[in-house]
């Protein structure tokens, strides 16, 4: 028996990771029973249990999936609370504890760096504290500037409440959390549906997500470099011309397959253009904020906002989704295997093999981690029609928070499986895996196998 837990404690005490994960779990029970608290519900009652962990892990992963309106359900307190889990689930746990120990002096050891380097995403481990101080300043520059753009807009409209409804989106915004204050009596869950034609808002909360959705490394390199694209590390260059690019692509389809459906019925070319940019930039940066009413998109949009959901954005962001690296890997695989050749190429570098078997685990367990979410939340609720379930999964799993509405009316059981769904796609499913997963240390090679493709 001591054996054994030796064994167990010496497997899990090698998994920096395993910090990470616990610690996200001990934030999001702390929140929990805060945001349960009468001092922070509109009704002074105390929040039911299930209602209390959905609205934390939803907090602490980034995602807005709600089962009532946020501005209506919460006090300011409660509002804080909320937003400080969205900040803490944005920088991260490692990114937040490093940030505690530098204001108070304490020594940051191997074990911590190691734990840091892990949850950053970096191929080293140095630097990685130097990396921690600027993932900071960044957060706070951004969130700040963003807050005081926005503030006008919301003061000219909200009075007075227009300075905490800016600092809110914004910080929501750049945690590409979803999270809004704005909902009112008539149009609860609206997100951003009533400033659909406020190019300044749309714009300059786009702009607040994409930032966020490029991760830290990129904006790092970016200020380092001067924007000098020449200067960029070949990761920055992969982040920013897939993004655009699948932003740009979102953009144009949107405006053709939403043109003259019941989600912009009324609208005038330049606000259908906004607006299919937007809903393509929320898409792809999982940002969760909504100016289209997601339950009048057509099929073809409803797919593909749930494709380039699946996506979502880049590694070491606030965003979600198998990552825009992970997908340009599985294309550039796919066509190294359409011309016959033996490694993965693009440009003057090649791919390791061992990063292409990574791309591909990632979109199995994501795959599978949502076909098992969506199965288990029908057999618990079997009247909601299956593509608003799978719509719904899938913004959990990338941590989006668009929503087809059917989050208020799921069982408790369903909201636990969507809960388990959107922890597993924040920390990751190839985190979890290497987590629990046994490594070969030892180097041995295998005789070929030769097996028929296609």
């Amino acid at each position: 028996m001591k054996t054994m837990d030796k064994k167990i404690k010496r497997r899990f005490s090698l998994r920096p990771m395993v910090v990470v994960l616990l610690g996200f779990l001990v934030v999001m029970l702390v929140g929990a029973f805060l945001l349960a608290l009468p001092i922070s519900n509109t009704d002074g009652k105390w929040m039911s249990f299930t209602h209390a962990i959905f609205w934390a892990m939803n907090g602490v992963c980034g995602t807005g999936l709600v089962v009532t309106p946020t501005a209506l359900s919460y006090t300011g307190f409660g509002q804080a609370i909320l937003l400080i889990l969205i900040q803490f689930g944005g920088l991260g746990f490692m990114t937040m504890a490093t940030f505690v120990f530098i204001i108070i002096g304490k020594r940051i050891t191997l074990k911590d760096r190691l734990a840091i380097q892990e949850a950053l995403g970096q191929d080293q481990i140095k630097g990685v504290v130097r990396l921690v101080r600027n993932i900071i300043i960044m957060t706070l520059v951004i969130e700040l500037v963003g807050a005081a753009a926005l503030t006008p807009f919301f003061c000219v409209k909200n009075g007075a409440i227009g300075v905490w409804q800016a600092l809110f989106t914004s910080i929501s915004a750049f945690c590409n959390a979803g999270f809004d204050i704005l909902g009112r009596v008539g149009n609860e869950y609206g997100s951003l549906s009533d400033y659909n034609g406020n190019a300044g808002i749309i714009l300059i909360v786009a702009l607040i997500a994409i930032l966020g959705s490029f991760g830290f490394p990129v904006i790092d390199d970016i200020l380092k470099c001067r924007f000098r694209y020449k200067r960029y590390r070949f990761h920055t260059k992969a982040v920013l011309i897939v993004s655009l690019s699948i932003m740009t692509f979102g953009t144009f389809f949107f405006l053709a397959s939403e043109f003259d459906s019941p989600a912009m019925q009324g609208m005038n070319g330049g606000e259908k253009l906004l607006n299919s940019l937007f809903q393509s930039v929320t898409a792809s940066s999982t940002a969760g904020y909504s100016t289209l009413d997601q339950t009048k998109l057509s099929s073809s949009g409803m797919i593909m906002s749930a494709v380039i959901m699946f996506i979502g954005s880049s590694p070491c962001s606030t965003g979600g989704g198998i990552k825009t690296t992970t997908f340009a890997v599985l294309v550039l695989m796919g066509w190294s295997g359409l011309r016959g050749k033996d490694e993965i190429c693009v440009g003057k570098h090649s791919i390791s093999f061992k990063t292409g078997l990574r791309a591909v685990a990632v979109l199995m367990l994501g795959s599978a981690l949502i076909l098992t979410g969506v199965s288990i939340i029908g057999a618990t609720d079997g009247i909601t029609p299956v593509g608003y379930m799978l719509y719904d999964t899938v913004s959990a799993f990338t941590t989006t928070g668009l929503s087809m509405g059917i989050v208020p009316s799921l069982s408790d059981a369903a909201l636990y499986v969507l809960a388990v769904v959107m922890f597993i796609g924040r920390l990751g499913p190839l985190s979890i895996g290497m987590m629990f997963g046994k490594h070969d240390s030892v180097g041995i090679k295998y005789p070929a196998a030769n097996i028929m493709i296609g």
